[in-house]
């Protein structure tokens, strides 16, 4: 899909949908329970619905009431049938990591996959993880990337030591089974975890549905055998990660951008982005379940380290394009392995828009400037889509993006959205 966008005035009040992290955790533990949960606003985007029916697949009983999911779990007895024993992730990274591990539970073997995208992202870290703990698991092509073979036989328990550099994801799916194993599990972490927010979302799930963990300052995880999951009424969140593209309007165009739907005291990391734009020189209005920003002065530059917040760095760089001077985001090497490779990616696209981008290994240093209208790839990635959206929303010019249908992945209604704030957004043929 191309998408023509015209630079305009922009203001207005919008609503964050529900959040992807916790609509995949939730319907993966509900799946896990043995009683029924009711899972209120849930997030609906491609990737969501790939874990929804993931999960059916391994015998939860999952049904649509409105706008409301009803789960009967399996009590962690996974069951596949003799004809759904391969799984079709699409490009859900979320969905492959997090799910496959569930078939540790079950007594047979499952093939997971997806798209050509998914097939190039590593999971070496899952298969050692899983192999650590007794479980048969490869990679059908010996590359450590999709298609994955798990080969269930139960879950023992034990101690693991697992690296966090790439992705926390692994580490958040072995949480989420660990009460079925016969035995404890202590999940020790080599070197710098990354991405820590998105564990504490885990572990805040996983207390909902019933289950304690003791984390040890992140370097270790402890989680008691012979705890269950029970059954409740859960409600989704408004969605920090999405609301940032909408935040950012605000910040660039400087009149003020109210986003509802937005939890005060919400544990999402990708908060933090309220707290970098106020470096930068936003106005940041809190009020109940919404925040509002606008600015009153020239933006500037700032170094930031990144490492725990991957899902807000490209709306930080587009922000930072309109800034002036540098401003220097560390720590974020992982970007590399995402949907595609987002520090070149956005290097390059902001380039064409006349933006200098610097990147390193873990590092990318953007020089503020004037962003000229241009033609730009959104190749397969929803948030390089979404931020190259906001880029050209105040550039001089049209700007076309190319791709744009990649925002359904985890935010569908994107588009629509931008034009309660005034956004022309028109698509091409």
């Amino acid at each position: 899909m191309r998408v023509r966008i015209t630079p305009l005035a922009v203001a207005g009040v919008v609503s964050a949908p529900p959040s992807k992290s916790y609509t995949h955790r939730a319907v993966i533990l509900a799946s896990l329970t043995a009683g029924e949960t009711r899972i209120e606003n849930p997030l609906v985007s491609d990737d969501t619905l790939y874990t929804i029916d993931a999960c059916r697949f391994l015998g939860a009983d999952i049904k649509w009431d409105g706008n409301m999911l009803r789960v009967i779990g399996t009590g962690g007895q996974i069951k596949v049938a003799p004809d759904r024993q391969r799984i079709f992730a699409g490009n859900s990274g979320s969905t492959i990591r997090m799910v496959a591990p569930l078939v540790a539970l079950a007594q047979t073997k499952v093939v997971f996959d997806g798209d050509i995208q998914l097939r190039k992202r590593p999971m070496d870290d899952l298969l050692l993880a899983l192999e650590s703990l007794g479980v048969r698991a490869r990679s059908l092509t010996n590359n450590s990337c999709p298609p994955i073979e798990i080969q269930g036989s139960g879950l023992i328990g034990g101690e693991i030591t697992i690296p966090g550099l790439v992705s926390s994801q692994h580490i958040s799916a072995l949480l989420m089974i660990a009460p079925y194993a016969d035995n404890g599990v202590r999940i020790k972490v080599a070197n710098e975890l990354r991405s820590k927010p998105y564990i504490d979302i885990t572990l805040d799930v996983m207390r909902d549905f019933g289950v304690d963990v003791v984390n040890r300052d992140y370097k270790e995880f402890l989680v008691k055998s012979g705890q269950r999951y029970k059954g409740r009424h859960y409600r989704i969140e408004g969605d920090y990660s999405s609301a940032a593209y909408f935040l950012s309007t605000g910040a660039i165009g400087g009149r003020p951008v109210t986003v509802k739907n937005l939890k005060a005291n919400s544990i999402q990391g990708d908060k933090y982005l309220l707290n970098i734009l106020s470096q930068m020189g936003c106005s940041v209005e809190y009020q109940k379940e919404q925040v509002t920003i606008s600015r009153h002065k020239e933006l500037t530059g700032v170094t930031v380290d990144m490492g725990d917040y991957p899902d807000i760095v490209q709306p930080v760089a587009v922000v930072a394009a309109y800034a002036r001077g540098e401003t220097k985001i560390t720590n974020i090497g992982h970007l590399k392995f995402k949907e595609t490779d987002r520090l070149s990616n956005t290097a390059v696209e902001l380039g064409k828009m006349g933006i200098r981008t610097d990147v390193t290994e873990s590092t990318m240093v953007v020089y503020g400037g004037e962003p000229k209208g241009a033609e730009i790839e959104a190749p397969h990635d929803h948030r390089m889509a979404m931020s190259l959206a906001i880029a050209a929303l105040f550039a001089d010019g049209d700007s076309i993006i190319n791709g744009a249908e990649a925002v359904t992945k985890s935010y569908p209604q994107f588009f629509a959205d931008l034009a309660r704030l005034g956004v022309k957004a028109e698509e091409l043929p």
